[in-house]
Formats: C-alpha cells, sequence, structure tokens
C-alpha cells in the first residue's frame, strides 16, 4: 500500500484538478453581468451556499496547520478547543445571516461605508488587500508543494499548475465557477474524512489503541496554559466575524432564509469536520510520532488508510487549498474593482464594463500573488500580522455597522479600525522585544478590546 498509494493518490489530484478546471471554464457562460461575476447573481441554493461556505472556509490550514498541526503536536484538547472558534462565530454570524444578506452589498467595504462613508471604505479595501494576497500566494505554494509529494515533480512547475488551476476557476466564472467547484471540493473533503479517518482509526487498532500509543496528556491540552489555548482560539474566532469572503457567500444567498439555513449547515459541518480533523491528528501522531506536524493528516491518509479512500483524501487536501486561493483571489479582485475603480476612477461603469474590469483585476492580482511567492518566500509572516490586524481592525466596526448601524457613529467606525490596527501592530513590536503582556496574550485581545471601546466611548446617545 505504501508503493502504489502515492502514485493513486496523484492520479486522483490530477483528474479533481482538471475536472474543477474545465467546470470553472464552462460555468463561465452563466455570467452575463457584474453582480453574476460577484454575487453569482444572487442565486445560490442551500446546498451550494453550504458547500461553498465549508470549502473557503475550511481551508488548507484545516489539513497543514490548526487542528491538524496543534493536535499532533500539543494534544486533543488543544485541536478541539481550536475547532471550537469557528463554529462559535458561524453561529454567531448565522445569527445575523438575515440581516447581512439584506445589505443587498458586493464586498464588505461597501457595508461600511454605508454606515461610516467613504474614508473607512477606502481604509478597510487597503486592509482586506493587505490580508488577502499573502493568503493567495501561499496557495499555489501549498498546491505545487502537494504535487510535488504525489508526483515527484517540482514545486516549481506544481505552483505553476496550481496558478493555472486557481485563475482557471474565479476568472472567468466568478462566484458562480468559484461556488459549485466548492460544492464539488466540499464531497470530496467530507468523503475523504468521514470514511478515511474512520478507517484510518480502524487500522490503527481502535480508538483505544490509539490513545494507548500517545504521549502522556495529549488527550488533553498537553503543556499549554489556557492563556496560550486562548491564543489559538481568538485570532481565528475574531477574523471570521468579519471575513469578507463568509460575507460575499451570504451576499450571494437566494434569498435571506436560504442565508439562514445555509449558516446552520455550515457551523452544524464544520463542527464534525473540525472533530474529525482532531482525530486524525492524534492518530497519525500515535503511528507516525517523527514526521512534521503539518503532514499529520497527509501522511495518515497515504499510509494509514486504504488505497482509494486515501486517493481520495489527498485529492481532498488539494481542494482544501485550491478553494481558499479562488475565494481570495476573488474576493480583492472583486474589492480592487468594485471598492476602488469604480468607487474612485469610474463611478459611471456600466456592469459590462466593471465584470471586464474585475476579470482583470483577479487576473492582475493572482500574477501578483505568484510573482510575490517567487521573489518573497518570506512574505507570510507579514501577511499573518496583516491576517491578525484583520480580525482586530475590521470585524468589531463591521458587525456593530451590519447589527446596530443606528447606534454607532463615522467618527467611531474610522477610530475603531485604526485603533484596532494600532494596538495589532504594537503588540507584536513588544512581543518582539520579549515584553511580559505582550508574549503572554494573543495581540488580537487588546486590540479588539480597544477597538469595540472607541465605537462604544462616540456610539451615538439616546435623546433625553
Amino acid at each position: 500500500m505504501e508503493n502504489s498509494g502515492p502514485s493513486f493518490a496523484f492520479y486522483c489530484v490530477a483528474i479533481y484538478l482538471v475536472f474543477i478546471s474545465v467546470l470553472g471554464v464552462y460555468l463561465a457562460k452563466r455570467v452575463k453581468n457584474q453582480e453574476d461575476y460577484a454575487v453569482a447573481g444572487r442565486s445560490l441554493p442551500v446546498y451550494v451556499l453550504v458547500g461553498t461556505l465549508i470549502a473557503t472556509w475550511m481551508g488548507a490550514g484545516t489539513v497543514m496547520g490548526g487542528a491538524n498541526s496543534l493536535g499532533y503536536q500539543f494534544g486533543f484538547g488543544v485541536a478541539i478547543a481550536f475547532s471550537l472558534a469557528s463554529p462559535i462565530g458561524q453561529l454567531i454570524l448565522t445569527f445575523i445571516s438575515k440581516k447581512i444578506r439584506r445589505q443587498n452589498a458586493q464586498t464588505v467595504p461597501e457595508v461600511i461605508e454605508k454606515v461610516y462613508e467613504a474614508e473607512a471604505r477606502f481604509i478597510s479595501t487597503i486592509i482586506i488587500l493587505l490580508a488577502y494576497l499573502g493568503v493567495v500566494a501561499y496557495q499555489f505554494l501549498g498546491v505545487g508543494t502537494l504535487l510535488q509529494s504525489t508526483l515527484g515533480i517540482s514545486v516549481e512547475t506544481g505552483t505553476i499548475i496550481a496558478f493555472v488551476v486557481i485563475i482557471a476557476t474565479s476568472l472567468f466564472g466568478g462566484l458562480y465557477s468559484v461556488a459549485y467547484t466548492d460544492f464539488i471540493s466540499c464531497l470530496m473533503i467530507m468523503v475523504g474524512l468521514l470514511i478515511g479517518v474512520p478507517l484510518a482509526v480502524c487500522n490503527a487498532g481502535g480508538f483505544s489503541a490509539v490513545i494507548a500509543r500517545l504521549p502522556e496528556g495529549h488527550m488533553g491540552f498537553g503543556n499549554l496554559s489556557f492563556v496560550q489555548v486562548l491564543g489559538f482560539f481568538l485570532p481565528t474566532f475574531v477574523y471570521l466575524m468579519g471575513d469578507q469572503n463568509m460575507y460575499q457567500r451570504f451576499f450571494a444567498a437566494k434569498d435571506e432564509d436560504t442565508a439562514l439555513k445555509g449558516g446552520l449547515w455550515w457551523s452544524l459541518l464544520t463542527l464534525l469536520i473540525g472533530i474529525i480533523v482532531s482525530i486524525a491528528a492524534i492518530t497519525s501522531r500515535a503511528l507516525y510520532p517523527d514526521i512534521k506536524p503539518a503532514q499529520a493528516f497527509i501522511y495518515l491518509a497515504q499510509h494509514g488508510m486504504p488505497m482509494f479512500i486515501g486517493g481520495i483524501s489527498v485529492a481532498a487536501v488539494a481542494a482544501f487549498i485550491v478553494t481558499t486561493a479562488n475565494s481570495f483571489l476573488l474576493s480583492i479582485g472583486v474589492s480592487t474593482s468594485w471598492d476602488l475603480y469604480a468607487r474612485y476612477f469610474d463611478r459611471n461603469a456600466d456592469q459590462k464594463k466593471m465584470l471586464k474590469v474585475s476579470r482583470i483585476c483577479v487576473l492582475g492580482l493572482g500574477v501578483l500573488g505568484y510573482i510575490m511567492i517567487k521573489y518573497f518566500p518570506n512574505i507570510l509572516a507579514l501577511q499573518m500580522y496583516a491576517y491578525t490586524m484583520y480580525g482586530a481592525a475590521i470585524s468589531p466596526a463591521l458587525v456593530a455597522a451590519v447589527v446596530c448601524p443606528e447606534r454607532v457613529t463615522k467618527l467611531g467606525g474610522l477610530g475603531s479600525m485604526v485603533a484596532g490596527g494600532v494596538v495589532t501592530l504594537v503588540m507584536e513590536v513588544l512581543k518582539k522585544q520579549g515584553w511580559g503582556f505582550a508574549v503572554t496574550y494573543p495581540s488580537v485581545l487588546p486590540a479588539v478590546i480597544c477597538s469595540i471601546l472607541v465605537l462604544c466611548v462616540f456610539q451615538k446617545r439616546s435623546a433625553a
């Protein structure tokens, strides 16, 4: 099985990549204007909405980082704690999903401008571009690395293949292509996890045998403190509350009831996936204690599962990466065209012209992402700062704008975004200098607190 598994896994990955590329180009015929491209004509049914929400949110970090790495390295409890951040945040978003759909917007900055005016839209657009472009760049490399491990080709060649596939599934059909190919990817993910992981546990002798082979304390939180575990939970939770990818999918729902039902299924299935990935992580730790944490799921799929299911599971890893990349690429492409070009350069552009501009932006930003990963391999560290900053600077102001727009003010919104961003940067600087509080507590915690306080201080007062 060890000799044939990787070869079969490659064919599974190759077939998947070719299929979604062809499907993505085929679905482009549904796109007639900018709204079709950005929010799929606001037509997504429940099943497609659930699929694209799951596939987009459960990215490469799910099976290479996140619960996968934390469960392998620290323990089952840490992986579960991290996994809970997503469904809890998703439930909150689900409760306000009807209000999100009611915005009838295309991007998060558009919603922000409705409440905090033009300056806030510009600031939030720049933050989104900074945060998301680095994510896109590293998904190219992720697929390239995966193809190297299954085929033996160079990472450079694999990265070029990734670039072509990701561009094909986002450039032509926009969210129509992305959402429906996401649905296919979600099916791959669910099959790989729901069948593959239980089979791997059975092959290991059952769950009790897995536990018996784990290091002492590995079913709990290892040697991590509560604050350290909180440091893994909070950034994901706060970021999710303002993630433009999730909002765009709620914007694309057929109606408000579809948004609500999709959100509920999304949170429940994400919780299930988080638990299964955590089990896979500790199973891999029990069977293969000397591999790198990021390899835990892939190694288990190739060596601990039956060949067919293992191949499907490795293809599911490719699905995780590709769906993350094309969603983030489409998101920043639409933001660039809608929030910058149409807002500041050509307010009178019609739907067909905006469609053309959006496609140019997607292609241009995709090329820029490829250049970034080729010449700036350490950009991930910079991107992570921006990723944390997004949660602190954007999420509180955005949620307030959706939930209680009548209470917040322009000054409060702008001040909240600036405060969240500045405190995040200060905490990161202090952390590098070894300052106790900054080392102990996650940067996002004081940043979010300050961001919320500014919103509260400058809120509208009720008339006496």
